[in-house]
Parts: C-alpha cells; sequence; structure tokens
C-alpha cells in the first residue's frame, strides 16, 4: 500500500462519487502518454551522450529509466482497464455500508466488516472485507473528489505518509532537473576543464570556462536507430568562422574533445611558410600565437592547399606544443560541438585575487 487508511465508521454524512468523463478523461490519458513517451526518450537521450555513452553508467541510465518506464507503464494500463470498468461506476458512502454501482453489477460492503484500506501502488482505493474486496479507480476521479473522499478516512501513519509524499515530490524535481539539465548541457551550454597548454597564454592550464551551443546549431547525439549525430544546422546563428575557440572531436578520436582556435574555413587556401600561416597567399596577423607555425614534429603536410567543403583548419594558439591540424589534417564541421563563450575560473589566479583574465574568450 502507498497510504493505509481507515474507515471513520462513526460518519453519518452520505456521498457518493463518481468517475472522471468527456475532455477530463482524455486529457487525464493524454498527459499519461505524454509522461511515458518522454521518459522513454529521456532514458535513450541520457544514455546516447557523454559522459555515460561507452561505459557502465549507460546500462544503470537504461535500467532505471526502465524501471521507472515500466512502473508508470503498469500504472497507466491500471488506469485504463479501470476505466474500462468502471467508467460509469460511483462509490457511495452511507453510515453503515459502502457501495459500487455501474451499469453491470452493485458490490456492497458493510463498514463493521472492512479489515482494512488504503491506496495502492497502482492509485486505486481498495476496501477488504473477509469475503469481498472493492477496488475502486482513485485516481480516475476529480481532485475535489478525492480530498473529499479521503474525509471519510483517517490516516494510520501520518509520519509514514508524509515521507511518501516528501520523498516522491523531491525525487520527481531531481529527475526533472537532471533530465532538463542534460538537456542544457548538450544543446545549450557546457562546462569544461582545460587540462594542457595548447591554447596558451589565451587559455591556461586550470581554466574553467563555458562553452556554448547555440551559434552553430545543436547536435543531436546518436540514439537508438541512428547512424550518427545530427547537427540542426536550421537553428543556428551563424556557420564557424576564422578565430573563433572552438570545442570538437578530431577525426579518428571518439573519446577526447579538442580546444583550438579556427585558421581556415572551406575555400580557403592555406599555407605554412617561415614559421607563419598565410591565408590565400597573405600572412595572417596572429598576435595571441606562442612559437613559430611549422610542421616540425608532424609527419606530412596534411593542411597545404585549398580548404574543403564542409571542412575548416583548427590549431592551438601554442604553436609548438598544439596536436591540431597540422596533425590529424582538416576538421569536419560536423563535429564541431561549440564555441568557447566565457573564462569564469582559474584556481591558481584566483588564490592570487587575479581576475584580469576571467569574462568573454576572444
Amino acid at each position: 500500500m502507498l497510504q493505509f487508511l481507515q474507515l471513520n465508521k462513526k460518519q453519518s454524512e452520505i456521498a457518493e462519487f463518481g468517475v472522471i468523463s468527456g475532455q477530463s478523461v482524455v486529457k487525464f490519458f493524454i498527459k499519461r502518454i505524454g509522461l511515458i513517451l518522454l521518459f522513454i526518450y529521456s532514458t535513450i537521450f541520457i544514455a546516447a551522450i557523454d559522459p555515460f555513452v561507452n561505459s557502465k553508467l549507460e546500462s544503470w541510465v537504461f535500467a532505471i529509466g526502465g524501471i521507472i518506464t515500466v512502473f508508470i507503464l503498469l500504472r497507466f494500463f491500471n488506469h485504463l482497464i479501470k476505466y474500462v470498468q468502471f467508467g460509469t461506476a460511483s462509490i457511495r458512502f452511507e453510515p453503515n455500508k459502502i457501495s459500487v454501482r455501474n451499469k453491470d453489477r452493485n458490490i456492497e460492503l458493510n463498514t463493521g466488516n472492512i479489515e482494512n484500506s488504503g491506496i495502492s501502488l497502482l492509485g486505486n482505493l481498495v476496501l477488504n472485507t473477509q469475503d469481498n474486496k472493492i477496488s475502486f479507480p482513485f485516481m480516475l476521479m476529480s481532485e475535489k473528489d478525492r480530498e473529499k473522499l479521503l474525509s471519510f478516512f483517517s490516516d494510520l501513519s501520518e509520519n509514514r505518509s508524509r515521507m511518501i509524499n516528501k520523498t516522491y515530490d523531491f525525487f520527481e524535481a531531481l529527475l526533472v532537473a537532471f533530465i532538463l539539465a542534460m538537456h542544457i548541457r548538450e544543446y545549450i551550454i557546457q562546462a569544461y576543464f582545460i587540462p594542457t597548454g595548447s591554447m596558451e597564454d589565451t587559455l591556461l592550464v586550470g581554466d574553467h570556462l563555458l562553452v556554448e551551443k547555440i551559434t552553430y546549431g545543436p547536435i543531436i547525439p546518436g540514439m537508438i536507430f541512428m547512424d550518427k549525430e545530427v547537427r540542426l544546422n536550421c537553428f543556428g546563428i551563424r556557420n564557424v568562422q576564422k578565430n573563433d575557440i572552438i570545442i570538437f572531436r578530431p577525426p579518428n578520436e571518439e573519446t577526447k574533445d579538442y580546444i583550438k582556435r579556427c585558421i581556415a574555413v572551406a575555400g580557403d587556401t592555406v599555407h605554412l611558410q617561415n614559421g607563419y600561416v598565410y591565408i590565400n597567399g597573405e600572412k595572417i596577423d596572429e598576435p595571441y600565437t606562442k612559437g613559430y607555425t611549422t610542421y616540425d614534429g608532424f609527419r606530412e603536410e596534411r593542411i597545404e592547399g585549398v580548404v574543403p567543403d564542409g571542412m575548416v583548419v583548427a590549431m592551438g594558439d601554442n604553436r609548438e606544443n598544439s596536436s591540431d591540424s597540422r596533425a590529424f589534417g582538416y576538421l569536419p564541421v560536423e563535429r564541431i560541438k561549440g564555441r568557447a563563450f566565457i573564462l569564469y575560473w582559474n584556481t591558481k589566479q584566483l588564490r592570487n585575487l587575479d581576475f584580469s583574465r576571467y569574462g568573454l574568450i576572444r
């Protein structure tokens, strides 16, 4: 039982309660169908995103989401079956008896013979005697009628019921907040930590920053029945531009995110000479760089010539200590997750009360 009740046998009021009908029934079942679809989608979505994919957490997500969805489905089918059985029925309270009436039958219980009663996990009012039982669809009643009906009973364990209600409310709020946070993280903004010096001196080791995912359009993760991630360019503000500091997964890398600066876009001609980058035949001004830009340490010159359609060139600002397009070649635009937006934390500088670098990243 979700709630254990005891009938107030001294009550003298007569009252009759029915099941909701018309538009109220339609709204009731549409709301629950929507809840089922939401949980199924949320389970698949969360299992498909980082940090859950390709880990034991994915199995836990499916397990927990599956358990919750199965429970909601059980309640839904219970409501559906009860509506078929009791759609035209009513439950009537009298001083000495309780009866359920519908077009097919009339069940009566003597109030003196009721041994136990309560609200079940499936949302039914259950009344038991030694010889008979009534299970009436409590959740298919209007809220006003449910409150009135409960006034005929006293709660045998108020503290337990209060704790269950608080736990349910807390769990519901926590679950909604978690699902909402995962969607915000995947589609709007995500926090990152800089572990290497490849972007010095623009970004330093220990920097914490926010990456926004609105500019280039959201990416739907590769969920079940999808071959790969899908970027919704139609919802983006603009395409990737030169000098954007971007977060991405390089080709042949599926577990680590990189952060670099976009140096060239599709159609640009790239050439490295004498430690500098030439775009379309002109040496570009890069005051943010540290060191010279060469192919030293890289096996081949992968980014010489015209940047193909759907590709960009990405390099770290610390040119002598960065694994970038000189190593993995052209970067497919579809692998770009977002644009570095705000620097909000660096532990070392915070301890020194240095706030000079905090703010928008350029």
